[in-house]
Formats: structure tokens, sequence, C-alpha cells
């Protein structure tokens, strides 16, 4: 994954003429909106889950493989995202890698085999991840005064994309007369959102906050030996794998318990909404504060509570479970998005440590769903699951003080005109 730093020329096309620089506002919405994209083919699963089981045949082993296949491909691409942006550069990359969720969504529509559909989540993976590698550094760069206040906007719209998947995703099946186009429909949604993009991209990197032309040195090595890039990375990865243990389970979870179908819905759909209230609130916070320990903290333990109300009274405390769950997962996934613009200095760094932080947190992260749903064929049930989940909130939690206020993945780089040597093995 790392390669020797070389001599680039950074010169990013100028604006067309006759054309105007895109307002901050406009930039900032086509981020959100682009957010709404990247996450609704994970929330339109869950409540369709029990019949794509019935229909392909699925044991609970598989059911959580649909959504660890596409978060671990999430975990392969982030890299290629990052690479992909410093060749033909952030936003035209950004182009790119949402084609290809558009056509990981769509190929749902030929899902008549478990196999098919593991291929077009691979693929819906590939594209999530690599668009997701490239965000931060495009807030970074284009909006870096309001950071904060876009990632929260930009979290947001994941969250909302997932609850508005998930609660169309029923209706959704009976209009189009099965889960296949209720799937394959976020595939045009979200090629329209490229082709919006594609209408606003020679007026987006026309922003002054694009570089002029100059030679420099760009490392692109992804910040393997840096401690702060493992520290942020251990934070995001934990609450990836506490994260997607909702997103995959809550519905099943409740089914299970002798819910309705659409009550668990709504449940699941609960636990994204209130993730937005973190989302919202948090990051404009991140714009006045320097350290983000105690807000990181009342986050996790957020999440441990509400899994402790879903072991102990799952039907009697399910709101408050799944609401205390949401609240938690939403603050700390956007906290950890602020984390990666905090820890480094320029756009090129950003991607650098967004490349290595989803790449390893995505595959682990995968991890969650999958683990479950085999705990549950061996135990038959979600408590040994969600048991081990909540050790892993307290894990997470007594490693919150590392997380200091002025740390950066400079602690990786050597003196100048040594090139790093990977260790043999």
């Amino acid at each position: 994954m790392t390669e020797i730093p070389i001599p680039v020329t950074q010169e990013p096309d100028a604006p067309e003429a006759g054309s105007s620089r895109l307002p901050a506002w406009v930039f900032v919405a086509m981020v959100t909106l682009i957010g709404l994209n990247l996450r609704a083919a994970l929330g339109s699963v869950p409540p369709l889950l029990p019949h794509i089981t019935d229909d392909l045949h699925l044991s609970g082993t598989s059911q959580g493989l649909l959504t660890s296949v596409v978060i671990a491909f999430m975990g392969l691409s982030a890299p290629f995202g990052q690479k992909l942006g410093v060749r033909f550069g952030a936003e035209r990359a950004t182009a790119a890698t949402l084609l290809v969720l558009a056509a990981g969504c769509t190929l749902r529509l030929a899902a008549t085999s478990e196999a098919v559909f593991l291929l077009s989540s691979a693929i819906t993976g590939i594209g999530m991840g690599a668009s997701s590698a490239l965000v931060p550094s495009l807030i970074g760069q284009h909006v870096p005064r309001i950071r904060g206040f876009t990632m929260g906007l930009y979290s947001t719209g994941l969250a909302l994309g997932v609850a508005v998947a998930a609660w169309v995703a029923l209706p959704s099946e009976q209009w189009l007369s099965g889960w296949r186009p209720a799937l394959g429909l976020w595939g045009g949604i979200t090629a329209l959102t490229v082709a919006l993009w594609l209408v606003l991209l020679p007026r987006l990197r026309g922003r002054p906050g694009t570089r002029r032309a100059t030679t420099a040195v760009v490392n692109n090595r992804l910040p393997w030996r840096s401690p702060t890039a493992w520290w942020v990375t251990w934070f995001m990865t934990a609450n990836m794998i506490i994260g997607f243990s909702g997103l995959a389970w809550i519905t099943p979870f409740y089914v299970e318990h002798g819910v309705p179908d659409q009550r668990a819905a709504l449940y699941f759909v609960v636990f994204q909404v209130v993730q937005l209230v973190a989302m919202l609130t948090l990051p404009a916070v991140t714009d006045f504060t320097r350290d983000r320990r105690l807000m990181l903290a009342a986050c996790v333990a957020s999440s441990g509570l509400g899994i402790v109300f879903l072991l102990v009274a799952p039907l009697t405390l399910a709101i408050p479970a799944v609401c205390l769950f949401g609240l938690g997962v939403g603050g700390a996934s956007t906290l950890a998005l602020v984390l990666l613009v905090d820890t480094t200095d320029t756009q090129a760094d950003a991607a650098r440590l967004s490349g290595m932080v989803m790449l390893v947190a995505f595959l682990a992260g995968a991890s969650g769903p999958a683990l479950l749903g085999l705990l549950h064929d061996l135990t038959g049930d979600f408590v040994a699951g969600y048991a081990t989940v909540l050790v892993l909130t307290v894990l997470t939690l007594v490693s919150i003080p590392v997380l200091r206020p002025g740390r950066t993945i400079d602690d990786e780089r050597l003196p100048a005109g040594q090139v790093a040597v990977e260790p043999a093995g």
C-alpha cells in the first residue's frame, strides 16, 4: 500500500471561460446530497431481509454477509479512491466512484441468486468506499472555514440516506412489485446525483481554495508509521463495528422478538434518524473547541447504554435503546470524520489518512454483521453477539484519552531526504 513520494505538479483545471465560482452553500448542499446516496444501499436491505432470505434461502451467516461484503469492499476500495483522486483530481474521481455505486445498486435488479447479490454488494461497496475516502479532502479544500459544520451535514446525509432507504423499502417493494426493483431504485437516484455533480464540476474546480500550479514533493503513502494515524483508525474501526452491528441486525432482532415487520423497520428508522441530532450539533461545536475527547466519550457511552437496554429489556425499552444506540453511533461517526481533518495539515494528508482509516475500519467493520450472524446461528439469539459489541464499547471508551488536541500524522515522517523502507515480511 505504500509508495515512494515523487515530485508532481499540482495544477487544477482552470474554470471555463465565463463561468463563475460555485457558492459555498451549493457545495455544502451537494456534499450532503452525496452523503444521502453513499449509505442508502445499506439501509434498504435490512427491512427487506426476511423477504430476501425466503427468496434466496439464506442462512443467518449468509444474511450477515449481505452487509459484511459491502463493508469489506468499502475498506478495500478506500485507498483506490485516494489514488484516483491524486491522479485525476478529487472532483472527477468522485464522479467516477459514484457511477460505480450506481452500477452496483442497479445490478440488484438481476439478483436471482445469492452469488449475484453478493457481486452487487461488492460493486456497491467499491463505489461507497472510494467515494467516502474522497469527501473529507474535498471538504477541507473547498470550505476549510466551515469544515466541521460541513462534515456534520455530510454525516447527516449519510444517516438520513440510510433512514429514508429503510423507511421506503417496504412501500417501494409493494409499488414496484418486488424487493429487487426496490433495491435497484437507488442506482437511478445515484446516477441522477452524478449528473448534477458533473454539471457543477467546472465551477467547483474554480473555487478560490483550489491550488495554483506549483511544483512540490507530495507524499502519497498511506501513513502506516504514524501512531496518531493508528489511534484515529482504531477509534473509527471500533465505532464502525458497533454501528454496523446495529445497522444490519436491529430489524431482524425485533422481528425475532415477535415485532411486526413494519414496526421493526420503524425501530431501525428511529435508530438512524436520532443520529441526525448528534450529527447536526456536535460538528458545529468542533469549529469552536479543539479537544474532542469529552464529546467522544459521551457518544461511546451512549452507544454502550443503548446496547445494555437491548440486552436487558428489548421490548419495554425499545425506543430508549435504539435512541441511545443511534445517538452514540451517529455522534462518534461524525467526530471520527472531524478527526481526519484535525490530525492533518493538507488535502493530500487528509486523503492519505482517509485511505488508511477507511481501509482498516471498513474491513474490520465488516466483521460486525458477520460475527453477529454467526453467533446467532450458533446460539439461536443475538445475546452473545451484542454482549461482544458491548465489550468493544468499553475498550473504545478507555482509549479515548490518547486523542488529545494537537496530534497530527506528522509523527510518522522521516528526516528530509530519507525514504521509508518497508520491513521484511
